[in-house]
């Protein structure tokens, strides 16, 4: 039978493990607030932590000891803390922005803005994310897999993926209606939505 989700089964924020360079076991985890003593929670970007705000604050549990990153929020959408499909980083969401995290050196880079919505898929291992309902992106073991062109002018409906598909209604303001659209998960091709085709916007890119 074939597999079906919709955007009710987006992944929510959990403790994940992971496995670092070293083979290390590393768990990623959202909690709660700073911590009030011990080290300082790592910054990033770094430059942002230094008037001691607060974002998404996550724990990163290992063998060679425990830390704390501080990731700046962007502008809305999803938290998550969870494990990179590559077994050697740590994945996490901070209202929308997604990282891409080294738990051993400590350190993170900022891949994606926009994370509305995430969803686990396999063959490969990674993840397909809703960028604020605009266009779709997937994550796997080598990082960015692919990247759809706009699909949406505002925002995804009945968002659902099916064997090597996704499929859903993207809306246009301009008849103030649904257009139908599909996403080949293997390559980030697609036709239809309600965007139409923009090669200035160079948002889109495929697995040739």
């Amino acid at each position: 039978m074939t597999e079906q989700r919709s955007a009710g089964d987006a992944v929510p924020a959990r403790l994940t493990p992971c496995v670092s360079p070293s083979r290390e076991m590393v768990t990623a985890k959202i909690i709660s607030g700073l911590p009030p003593y011990g080290p300082m929670a790592t910054a990033f970007p770094r430059e942002w932590g230094r008037l001691g705000r607060e974002g998404t604050v996550v724990e990163f549990r290992a063998e060679a000891g425990t830390w704390v990153g501080n990731f700046q929020p962007g502008l809305g959408g999803l938290c998550h803390a969870g494990h990179h499909p590559d077994n050697r980083h740590a994945l996490v969401i901070s209202a929308g922005d997604l990282w891409v995290v080294d738990p051993i050196e400590r350190t993170a880079e900022r891949l994606l803005p926009a994370i509305q919505a995430a969803f686990e898929v396999e063959d490969p291992e990674g993840w397909i994310y809703s960028r604020q309902g605009l266009a779709l992106a997937r994550l796997g073991p080598a990082g960015l897999m692919w990247h759809t062109r706009r699909l949406s002018w505002d925002g995804f409906d009945q968002l659902t993926i099916s064997g090597t598909e996704v499929t859903g209604l993207a809306w246009s303001p301009l008849d103030d209606q649904w257009h139908p659209f599909r996403v080949d998960i293997r390559t980030g091709t697609s036709e239809g939505g309600s965007f139409g085709h923009d090669p200035s916007e160079k948002w889109e890119k495929l697995v040739q």
